[in-house]
């Protein structure tokens, strides 16, 4: 059963016209699948409960021009948290129509009471910027595994969180908000796929790097979690040559990897800068890393044969000629193109926001039943 039919009818509306706006209802009917006068009831009681707003006319078929309906901006809000850097704990205030209203960051040391204190702070800060308008919670995607039935992290192996530590509760009671938790390549799978590169794709899959290797898998309508919340931990697979994909294809791999070379410590982004500057051991590393990620990601693409891949995260910073890389080689040895036809390769809309952006639709996905 696909993720159209097992939503309610106003869940259907809701969500068209919150990723779609200046839709008539017309128009929501015939892609909805409801009737006229159900679709018309839907959108009287959304506009009642102050979602929905009327954007103005749409052109005449030949008679009376439509009256066009959108989410009302900020009408409903939530705080996304992307808790997964060294340093920083980042945060944006997100309409449901993922309008980034203010956005802010804090810098953090990874012990498991500075976590829940700078958080809590993070979300008291932009809910102070939210006048008028209705905060539904946060939603705080992190390095790590989600039990997603619990509410609570089920590892990590980055963050000082004790696994099944009631996090979520604690940072509630620090919050005096209600917290959702989600894997951070989730949450950025969740954004692009409503709001950003995978919106024109049934499915796709976001892969990701930075202190890891992830993806996040959006199928049927939906975020694919598997049976223990793990499914997406694609940095696990072991390459070819030996080694796994997180070991090897993360940014601070090949930092090492490229201090190696030079016989001096040398920090990513003096890696980046090299790259930028023509340095042949930079270049190569950075061909390297391409056909590690393109490795991952035509694993993935075989197992879930979808529409879309979609990179975000450190490795885009590695320049034109890495994505250019990584697109070959997937579109080369990729079984899936063969099989099922090609497959799309994009860019992330969103890049370093995405996993806040998606943290605060996690939330804002459940403000309609």
């Amino acid at each position: 059963m696909s993720g159209m039919t097992q939503r309610s009818g106003k869940r259907r509306v809701f969500d068209l016209l919150r990723t779609e706006g200046g839709i008539s209802r017309a128009a929501l009917s015939q892609r909805c699948g409801l009737t006229r006068p159900a679709v018309s009831a839907i959108v009287d009681e959304l506009v009642r409960e102050g979602l929905v707003v009327e954007a103005g006319r749409g052109d005449s078929n030949g008679g009376k021009r439509p009256i066009l309906l959108r989410v009302a901006p900020g009408s409903r809000c939530a705080v996304g948290v992307d808790l997964g850097d060294d340093y920083l704990i980042r945060g944006v205030l997100c309409d449901c129509a993922c309008a980034v209203l203010s956005s802010a960051e804090l810098e953090y040391v990874n012990s498991y009471e500075k976590i829940i204190e700078v958080t809590a702070k993070l979300v008291k800060m932009l809910i102070a910027r939210a006048p008028g308008s209705r905060v539904e919670g946060v939603g705080v995607a992190l390095s790590g595994v989600v039990d997603v039935e619990a509410n609570d992290l089920a590892g990590s192996s980055t963050l000082d969180i004790p696994p099944r530590s009631g996090f979520a509760g604690q940072l509630e009671k620090a919050a005096g908000v209600p917290v959702i938790l989600e894997r951070r390549p989730n949450a950025a799978a969740l954004a692009e796929a409503l709001f950003g590169a995978g919106k024109p794709y049934e499915s796709i899959v976001y892969l990701t790097s930075g202190r890891g290797v992830g993806a996040g898998i959006f199928i049927d309508g939906g975020i694919y979690r598997g049976r223990s919340g793990a499914a997406g931990e694609i940095g696990l697979l072991r390459l070819p040559g030996g080694g796994r994909v997180e070991e090897t294809a993360r940014p601070s791999a090949v930092a090492a990897a490229f201090s190696r070379l030079k016989g001096r410590e040398c920090s990513f982004d003096e890696f980046l800068k090299a790259c930028a500057q023509g340095d042949p051991d930079a270049e190569s590393l950075a061909r390297l890393n391409a056909e590690q990620m393109a490795f991952a990601a035509e694993t993935a693409a075989n197992l879930f044969d979808p529409e879309a891949i979609i990179l975000g995260g450190r490795a885009l910073e590695f320049g034109d000629a890495w994505f250019d890389c990584f697109k070959k080689t997937f579109e080369h040895d990729s079984a899936a193109r063969s099989v099922g036809g090609r497959i799309a390769v994009e860019r992330s809309r969103f890049g370093s926001s995405g996993v806040a952006v998606g943290g605060a639709q996690v939330v804002l996905e459940r403000c309609i039943k």
